[in-house]
C-alpha cells in the first residue's frame, strides 16, 4: 500500500496528541470562515491550502503569510484557491488552514524515516529552505532516549546558534530535547512511515512545530531479529576434515589454487574430481558420497549449474557446512536468484550451512586453513576481517605481508545466501585469537540480527567497519527533506553508532585502528603526552593533536621540576617533551619511569623517535616494551624512518605494541579511538594478556 500524505490539520492533531507544540489553527471552506478563524486566533496569521495532492504548497502559491485583518484573510483565501486551480488542476481541496504566525526564531528540522534494513530513525538539524544544502544533521536509530537526543543536538556544527552566539541569548535546549524525544515516541508507535517537522521554531523559551509533512502507511519495516546461531558453523572455523569439490591439477582452474592452498591443512584433506585419478599428488574421489567419512567442510569450486546437486550430495553424505566459491548466482540476475533459492532449499533440507555463493572463502592462519584461491596466505595475528568483496580481501592480504600485519580470520561472505555478517560476528566475538574485527560492507541482509549480534560482540572486542556507497550517484528523489538527508549510507552510519561500531573512511585507517585497539584497547581519555628527540616532529605532534582531538596535557610546576632534575638543560620544558637531539635511550627510560609512577595525569603516550647517531632504536624499542608492560595506559610507538628503524619496529610488533610510521596517522587513528561511543569493549586493563606481551 502506498503511503498517504496527511493533510496539515491531520498532522497538527497528531503532533498535539503526542505532546509536541503546534500553533493555534483552524480550517475553513469559505472566505468568511477563514476571516472568523483568523479573528479568533489573533492576527497576524498564515494561510495554507489543505490538499492531499499537494506536497510543496509554497511552490504553487498555496501559502500566504503576514495576513493582518479580516479583509486580507478573505482576499488571501480567494487568491490561494485561484492559484491552486490554475497550477494544479484537479487537485482535491479540503479547505484552507489558518494558523497563528509566530515570531522569528531559530529554524530547526526534526524528521523521521523508515529504512528497509534497520528500521526507524530520527533526523535532527538546522532547518529552513537550505536544510539539504547545509546538511548539518544528526541521525539516530530508534529507540531514542533523552541523553541520546541531547547528544544529537550538541553534535551538529550549528549548535553554537542554540547555545548562544555573538551576543545572542541561548535558545531553550531542554524544550528542543523534549520535542525530539516526543517525536521519536510518536514515530515508534507506528502508523507514520516518514515525516518532516520543518521548521520547528526554537525560542529562548519553548519550541513550536509550524509545518508538518507526514506520511501514513507504506511502511516496510525490517523483520524482527532472527535467531542468531551461537554454534552456527563450528565446522567452518574448526574443521577436522575438508573436501574440495572441483579440485584440479590445471593451474588455470580455481580448484587448483584452492587445493594448493589447503595442502598445508593439518587435518584430513580430500580431493573430489570424478574425471582424474589424482590431483597435485593426492588421490581423488568421484563424489562426496564416496569419501571414507562424512567431512566437516565441503569447499565447492564447480560451475553454478552443478552446485544444487553438489549441495544435495553434501547433505546426504553428512557434511555440516559448505563454502560455495562459484559465481553465477544472484549477482547475475533472475536466473541466478532462482538457482540460489534451489541451493538454499536443498541446504535447509539437510541442515547444511552455506557460506557464499560467489565468495572467496575463508583463511584461518592460526589453524593452517586457507580455502581461497588467492595467491597469498597471510600471517597469524589478532584482527579478524569480514568482507563482502573478495577483491578487497585479496588486496588487503597482499598489503598485509610487507606490513607484517596478521589476521586471526578472514571471511568472504559473498552473496550471504545463508550465513551473513551477523553470524560470523557472533562467532568471532568469542574467538580466542580475535582481539578486533574489521568489516567491509556493501549490504547487510538482516539489519535487526546484525545489530543484535554487534551489540553482543562490541562488549567484548572492538568492531570497525567501512561502508561503501557514500556517493550520491544513483540516489532517487526523496519525498521529504528527511528522506533526502537520511539516505542509505547515512542510515548505515547511524546503525553503526547505535551499537558501537567505529566507521572509517578507508581500509588502511580501519586496519591501523584495529591494530591499535587489538593491542591497547580503548584509551581511558584524551589526555596525551608526547616524548620525542626531534623538535620538528614535536611541532607536528602539537598540530596533529589539536586537529584530531588529543588534549596535550599541561605539565604542572612540580612535574616540570621533577623532569628537569634528570633531563638535559635544553629540553622543551613542556608537552611535547622534546628531549633534544643528542638524548639517548637513558633519557627516554627515565621519563618512562616517571610516567609509570605518575599515571594519574595522562591517558595516552606517543613515543616519537627519528634516526639518530646517538640513540639506538632497538634499545629504545625494548624500553618502550618495558614501559607498556608497567602501565595500563595506551602506549603508541611512532618510530619514524625506514631501514634504520625496521628492527625496532619488529620488536614492538612482537610485543603487540602498535607503531605508526607516519606521525599524522598516529594522531588521526588515536583520535578516532577516543571518539568512539563504547559498549564496554576493550577498555585499558582488560587485555593485559595481549597488551603486556
Amino acid at each position: 500500500m502506498a503511503a498517504r500524505l496527511l493533510t496539515e490539520p491531520e498532522g497538527y492533531e497528531l503532533l498535539r496528541r503526542s505532546g509536541i507544540p503546534v500553533p493555534p489553527f483552524g480550517v475553513a471552506q469559505d472566505a468568511d470562515g477563514v476571516a472568523r478563524i483568523a479573528q479568533d486566533i489573533g492576527f497576524p496569521v498564515v494561510m495554507k491550502i489543505v490538499s492531499p495532492d499537494i506536497v510543496h504548497k509554497s511552490d504553487i502559491g498555496g501559502v500566504v503569510r503576514g495576513v493582518h485583518d479580516p479583509g486580507e484573510a478573505r482576499a488571501a483565501y480567494r487568491d490561494i484557491l485561484s492559484r491552486v486551480k490554475a497550477r494544479v488542476p484537479g487537485a482535491a481541496v479540503r479547505g484552507v488552514i489558518v494558523e497563528k504566525e509566530l515570531p522569528h526564531g531559530l529554524e530547526i528540522l526534526v524528521g523521521g524515516k523508515t529504512d528497509p534494513t534497520f528500521g526507524k530513525a530520527i533526523t535532527f538539524g538546522l532547518g529552513g529552505t537550505l536544510v539539504e544544502v547545509l546538511r548539518d544533521v544528526s541521525i539516530r536509530l530508534l529507540p531514542l532516549g533523552r541523553e541520546e537526543a541531547r547528544e544529537m543536538v550538541r553534535e551538529i556544527r550549528g549548535y553554537r546558534l542554540i547555545a548562544g552566539y555573538r551576543g545572542e541569548p541561548p535558545k531553550d535546549e531542554e524544550a528542543l530535547v523534549s520535542l525530539i524525544v516526543s517525536a521519536a515516541e510518536m514515530f515508534a508507535k507506528g502508523g507514520i512511515s516518514e515525516f518532516d517537522l520543518n521548521p520547528v521554531i526554537l525560542y529562548e523559551k519553548g519550541a513550536c512545530a509550524v509545518d508538518a509533512r507526514m506520511y501514513q502507511g507504506g511502511e516496510a519495516p525490517p523483520a524482527g531479529p532472527r535467531k542468531i546461531h551461537c554454534a552456527l558453523a563450528p565446522e567452518i572455523f574448526t574443521p577436522e576434515s575438508i573436501a574440495v569439490v572441483g579440485a584440479s591439477g590445471d593451474p588455470s582452474k580455481v580448484g587448483y589454487a584452492v587445493f594448493r592452498n589447503l595442502l598445508a591443512f593439518p587435518g584430513r584433506l580430500y580431493a573430489v574430481n570424478p574425471n582424474r585419478p589424482e590431483v597435485q599428488g593426492k588421490k581423488t574421489w568421484p563424489s562426496l558420497g564416496a569419501l571414507p567419512e562424512p567431512v566437516h567442510l565441503a569447499v565447492i569450486a564447480v560451475p553454478a549449474r552443478l552446485v544444487p546437486g553438489i549441495i544435495g550430495e553434501a547433505g546426504r553424505a553428512g557434511a555440516k557446512a559448505a563454502i560455495v566459491l562459484s559465481g553465477g548466482f544472484g549477482e547475475t540476475g533472475e536466473a541466478g536468484k532462482a538457482l540460489e533459492r534451489e541451493v538454499l532449499e536443498t541446504a535447509r533440507k539437510y541442515s547444511l550451512r552455506i557460506l557464499g555463493p560467489n565468495c572467496l572463502g575463508i583463511m584461518l592462519p592460526h589453524q593452517g586453513v586457507n580455502t581461497t584461491f588467492g595467491p597469498i596466505t597471510p600471517r597469524a595475528g589478532q584482527v579478524a576481517f569480514i568482507s563482502q568483496s573478495g577483491a578487497v580481501i585479496a588486496t588487503m592480504v597482499d598489503w598485509s605481508v610487507p606490513e607484517e600485519f596478521g589476521f586471526s580470520a578472514v571471511v568472504s561472505v559473498g552473496n550471504q545466501l545463508d550465513l551473513g555478517f551477523e553470524d560470523f560476528l557472533f562467532y568471532l566475538g568469542n574467538h580466542p585469537e580475535t582481539r578486533a574485527i574489521v568489516m567491509y560492507i556493501e549490504e547487510v541482509k538482516d539489519g535487526p540480527a546484525f545489530l543484535e549480534s554487534v551489540e553482543r560482540v562490541s562488549a567484548k572486542v572492538p568492531v570497525i567497519a567501512i561502508k561503501s556507497g557514500l556517493s550520491a550517484k544513483g540516489k532517487t528523489a526523496a519525498s521529504s527533506h528527511t528522506g533526502a538527508l537520511a539516505g542509505s549510507h547515512e542510515m548505515y552510519l547511524a546503525a553503526f553508532r547505535k551499537v558501537g561500531i567505529t566507521a572509517t573512511q578507508s581500509l588502511r585507517e580501519a586496519f591501523l585502528l584495529a591494530e591499535l585497539l587489538a593491542s591497547e584497547g580503548y584509551p581511558a581519555g584524551r589526555r596525551g603526552i608526547v616524548i620525542t628527540n626531534a623538535g620538528g616532529f614535536a611541532v607536528f605532534a602539537s598540530d596533529y593533536a589539536e586537529l584530531y582531538g588529543i588534549d596535550l596535557v599541561d605539565l604542572r610546576p612540580e612535574t616540570l621540576a621533577a623532569l628537569s632534575a634528570f633531563l638535559p638543560a635544553g629540553w622543551s620544558h613542556g608537552n611535547p617533551l622534546d628531549l633534544v637531539g643528542d638524548s639517548g635511550v637513558e633519557q627516554y627510560a627515565r621519563v618512562f619511569d616517571f610516567l609509570i609512577r605518575h599515571q594519574e595525569f595522562w591517558d595516552i603516550a606517543f613515543i616519537v623517535s627519528v634516526p639518530d647517531a646517538v640513540l639506538d632504536p632497538t634499545q629504545l624499542a625494548q624500553e618502550v616494551v618495558r614501559f607498556s608492560r608497567n602501565t595500563k595506559k595506551m602506549v603508541v610507538g611512532c618510530f619514524l624512518g625506514g631501514a634504520s628503524v625496521a628492527s625496532s619496529v619488529q620488536i614492538l610488533r612482537a610485543h603487540h605494541i602498535p607503531n605508526f610510521g607516519d606521525l599524522e596517522d598516529a594522531f588521526r587513528v588515536v583520535g578516532r579511538a577516543c571518539g568512539v561511543k563504547r559498549q564496554g569493549a576493550g577498555n585499558p586493563g582488560q587485555r593485559e594478556d595481549i597488551q603486556r606481551g
